[in-house]
């Protein structure tokens, strides 16, 4: 079990619960610099760059951050399912139900930012029925669909 990452926003016990989980049945090490990273994205209320998460993490930290160290901690919060790169804006954020794993399919408002991600098996099983008949072998599945959100479109 890691500790609690000095300097971190706070981390309600259910995502701490679920990352520690996750990193357990994978194998892995949750960190406390891993665990810091995963509660800055948590605590934003949009999608975020990894010079962005730098950012946050130097300001929280008070002292320098490299962006290959942002980028790895990045990459294993992707590995082990937690977090989600969206491919459109180069960005990352916290997945909305990391108790299992899933396919990426977003909803972008292009007016605030907002995404919203959903979680369709029939859509997942009808692209992997669409990628069999064609003989290709999916490794990463992300959906991002742009537009306007409730509140954007109603402005």
């Amino acid at each position: 079990m890691a500790k609690s990452p000095t300097n971190a926003p706070p981390l309600a016990a259910k995502w701490r619960k679920l990352a520690e989980a996750r990193c357990a049945s994978s194998g892995e090490r949750l960190t406390p610099a891993r665990l810091a990273a995963y509660a800055e994205l948590l605590a934003c209320k949009r999608p975020i760059s990894a010079y962005e998460l730098v950012a946050l993490l130097e300001k929280r930290q008070n002292r320098k951050v490299a962006p290959l160290t942002a980028y790895r901690h990045l990459d294993f919060l992707m590995r082990v399912g937690l977090v989600h790169r969206l491919e459109s804006t180069q960005s990352y954020l916290p997945c909305d139900h990391p108790e299992h794993a899933h396919d990426c399919q977003y909803l972008l408002c292009s007016a605030c930012g907002q995404a919203d991600e959903v979680e369709s098996k029939s859509l997942e099983t009808l692209l992997r029925k669409i990628a069999k008949q064609r003989g290709f072998q999916p490794e990463n599945s992300v959906i991002e669909i742009t537009g306007l959100c409730s509140s954007c479109s109603n402005d």
